[in-house]
């Protein structure tokens, strides 16, 4: 099934549990194990392009979709820098991913937030993840190699996300290693930096991800 997020971006869930994580190696519920429709997937496909075009999010282009799709462990090289696109924020997001999640008056209440030191709404630093998420889910992670992230580290929100804003993702490769104790995986810390359209840094963050080691020829999915 297809519910939407609330960031209003479409996610799938699995038609028998409800459970929203999913092997993406084998298209099955981590769960129960059932496999995720076809038509489901389709669907999703149709509805995520649909939410690129309302959100203001770049989706991939046809040459970048199959980098991503080809994407392991092997190809995050440390050094390397990602810019991933972009994505604007109105001031009605704010409040009502606020009112969901983050119930401060500077996110939550206007006439408040306008006398508060911030001089107006303000996007929960939560939101403002989210958003950095959603790009960094499609445009840096790779389809059939990530696997899960065991954390982050160093998260900051130097300066505030205000209605309005369009923010870009930069992300740099801090660390790529393999693996000690699973050879067909390595972790990858990369250096997260959302930017708005000022110039002004208004998140960083560290992540790690497990990524899958690039199978051998012909295995790859």
């Amino acid at each position: 099934m297809i519910f939407e997020n609330p960031a209003g971006a479409p996610e799938l869930a699995c038609n028998h549990c409800g459970c929203r994580w999913f092997d993406r190696m084998t298209g099955a519920c981590y769960e129960c194990g059932e496999p995720v429709p076809p038509e489901d997937v389709e669907a999703y496909r149709r509805a995520l392009a649909a939410f690129h075009a309302a959100s203001g999010i770049r989706p991939n282009d046809e040459s970048k979709e199959a980098q991503m799709a080809q994407r392991w462990f092997e190809d995050y090289i440390p050094g390397a820098v990602h810019e991933l696109g972009t994505v604007s924020v109105t001031e009605s997001e704010i409040i009502e991913f606020a009112r969901s999640f983050d119930a401060q008056p500077m996110h939550t209440d206007p006439e408040l937030a306008a006398r508060s030191p911030f001089g107006g709404v303000i996007a929960s630093g939560w939101h403002t993840a989210s958003l950095m998420m959603r790009l960094y889910s499609v445009q840096y992670l790779s389809y059939p190699s990530s696997i899960a992230s065991p954390g982050m580290e160093e998260l900051r929100w130097p300066r505030p996300v205000r209605g309005g804003d369009t923010l870009s993702v930069r992300v740099t490769v801090r660390e790529a290693r393999p693996s000690a104790s699973k050879p067909d995986r390595g972790i990858v810390k990369s250096w997260i930096e959302v930017i708005n359209q000022h110039g002004e840094t208004v998140m960083t963050m560290l992540a790690a991800n497990m990524i899958l080691r690039r199978p051998p020829e012909g295995d790859a999915s």
